[in-house]
């Protein structure tokens, strides 16, 4: 199994996303070391599995289960408690799975995500050098808030460019797990201010780590 706490968890998770191809990610759950991702794509689930098949993803052998039923794929890395749920489907109403409207924005996303697991990992990383103690471990959900001024931007915005907006706020919320009070100080010092405005909960900050939002526990 991995070893390294969260941070390992992202680096490797990242390398994933990166192997896996320019899947949307509808949803991202990691629990400590455990990283489970949710992708939805095209295609059908035989043919998904038989152009990966052999391949290693993250450095790691890949081990697929399909479910042709229901036009999924489960990946699960060997070695480590990473795995994604792929589910091939268009998107509308009889989708197996709930995503925000489609859109060119969200050919953006795996690499916005990715960009952020990376930094988050090197942040964990350098409270950890800066404190010591063990691993640190979060969890950490990604969730696609509504944005309440989308269709303002859209009315303002040239067609060509509409497609490109996206009708919601992707959001990381972060919750620590198992962290000395030294690292947790060590990491809320490293966050950027929080934007003006958006302080409405008490026990958590909002700030934006390359372009994505992140709730984090005080």
């Amino acid at each position: 199994m991995t070893t390294g706490g969260s941070k390992a968890a992202l680096v490797v998770g990242s390398e994933f996303m990166h192997d896996l191809g320019s899947l949307f990610p509808v949803a991202m759950t990691l629990a400590g070391d455990e990283l489970v991702f949710t992708f939805v794509s095209p295609g059908e689930a035989q043919e998904w599995v038989a152009q990966r098949s052999g391949s290693v993803l993250a450095g790691r052998e890949a081990r697929f289960v399909v479910h042709p039923q229901e036009q999924q794929v489960l990946v699960e890395l060997a070695g480590t408690r990473i795995r994604a749920l792929i589910v091939l489907a268009e998107d509308g109403p009889a989708a197996p799975v709930h995503a925000p409207l489609p859109g060119r924005w969200r050919d953006q996303m795996p690499w916005t995500v990715r960009i952020a697991l990376d930094e988050l990992a090197r942040m964990l990383a350098r409270c950890q050098h800066h404190a010591g103690g063990p691993d640190p471990l979060i969890d950490l959900d990604l969730a696609y808030r509504p944005d309440p001024d989308y269709h303002e931007r859209l009315d303002q915005a040239h067609e060509g460019v509409r497609p490109f907006i996206a009708p919601v706020r992707p959001t990381l919320s972060l919750r620590w797990r198992s962290a000395t009070p030294g690292q947790r100080k060590a990491f809320l010092d490293e966050l950027p201010d929080a934007p003006p405005g958006r302080g409405w909960l008490r026990r958590r900050r909002t700030v934006r780590v390359l372009g994505l939002e992140v709730e984090v526990a005080r």
